[in-house]
């Protein structure tokens, strides 16, 4: 190793401290983006080159560097998001929260060939702005930031595992194998959108429907009960009575658990709620008053409606031991626990 190149080491020695605690400001920012945006990701990490790393990289390219600031991935900071058109949503909070050196970034999405493969990763070179709040050693370093999708990372380290970071020298089978690979995961990346924009589309129109009473053919699934529960003024106003009865606040959860039990009902449609509410309401509401108006809960569920209306609907048909033990292992898992629930429920009938 030249001059050169070892003074870059001594240098890169002295500020490693500096580079970890700058790691740790753009990691904190970064997790913040993240969450000013609600979005959910695989991960923000980071992590300094260590020093064998930093070396082995000047034994290669050291006559590219005149000194350590010319080594803009001292740090590396990474976040791996799940869809791909949130890529460009963390982006521009990144160009708005850091300062950009245009020059050595890069989005490798608009780089890649057509007919090529490799990682289609967004990259930023940033530094933190001289005179900000932050620490004066830490403000102006280079550092990198990527942001990719997971399937662009699981790419991106298979890629790097197999050590095919070009197509020279590869076969051309396997240059024809990895550019199939890249269009599948591309592929799978905008089908992932295009999931999530149909999931959307498709609760705000069961929303829409429930609030405007036109639901009863809607079969029951996880979205469905969801926002029928949280959005039909019938099922709103029996969850409010019963929290009233318990002195209690209502905690939102998803309602999902329930479906299996509705199902075994033979309720599948929303209009089958419907249809239970009217039939049940009396008994369930007595059934609410029996086990909550001394039971001292701070909190209910807004599921409660439900367990309630399902048991009261268990005794109104005549369910017998048998059955109702099946219905409340749905639940409670043990059949020791159901027969117990089962005993109790069917001395409310005698006594309701």
């Amino acid at each position: 190793m030249n001059l050169k190149c070892r003074l870059i080491l001594e240098d890169y020695r002295k500020q490693r401290n500096d580079f970890i605690k700058l790691g740790d400001t753009v990691h904190t920012m970064l997790s913040d983006i993240v969450k000013e945006l609600g979005l959910t990701v695989l991960a923000v990490e980071h992590r300094v080159k260590e020093e064998r790393s930093l070396a082995g990289k000047l034994e290669r390219k050291g006559d590219g560097y005149n000194t350590l600031e010319d080594i803009t991935d001292i740090l590396g900071c990474r976040v791996v998001c799940f869809l791909s058109d949130e890529i460009d949503k963390i982006g521009q909070k990144v160009e708005e929260n850091f300062v950009i050196d245009w020059k050595n970034s890069s989005d490798k999405r608009a780089l890649i060939q057509e007919d090529a493969f490799g990682y289609l990763s967004l990259h930023y070179i940033c530094s933190l702005p001289a005179g900000s709040k932050w620490p004066d050693e830490i403000c102006g370093k280079k550092f990198e930031i990527q942001i990719r999708t997971i399937l662009q990372h699981a790419w991106s380290a298979i890629n790097h595992d197999i050590g095919y970071k070009s197509d020279f020298g590869v076969p051309r089978e396997v240059r024809r194998q990895f550019a199939r690979l890249a269009g599948l995961l591309e592929l799978a990346d905008d089908e992932f959108v295009r999931a999530r924009d149909n999931m959307v589309e498709y609760t705000e129109d069961i929303r829409r429907r429930i609030i405007t009473d036109d639901a009863d053919d809607i079969t029951i699934n996880m979205i469905s009960l969801n926002e029928y529960v949280l959005n039909n003024q019938k099922m709103q106003s029996i969850i409010r009575e019963i929290a009233d009865i318990a002195g209690a606040e209502i905690s939102e959860i998803d309602p999902e658990s329930y479906i299996p039990q509705l199902a075994f009902l033979g309720i599948t449609k929303l209009g089958d709620i419907e249809i239970m509410i009217k039939e049940n309401y009396d008994l369930a509401m007595t059934l609410a008053k029996k086990a909550l108006s001394a039971a001292g809960l701070d909190i209910v569920s807004s599921s409660v409606a439900l367990r309630f209306l399902c048991r009261a609907e268990l005794l109104n048909k005549n369910y017998d031991f048998n059955k109702i033990v099946e219905f409340l292992k749905i639940s409670l898992g043990t059949k020791e626990k159901a027969e117990r629930q089962a005993k109790y429920l069917l001395s409310q009938r005698e006594e309701c």
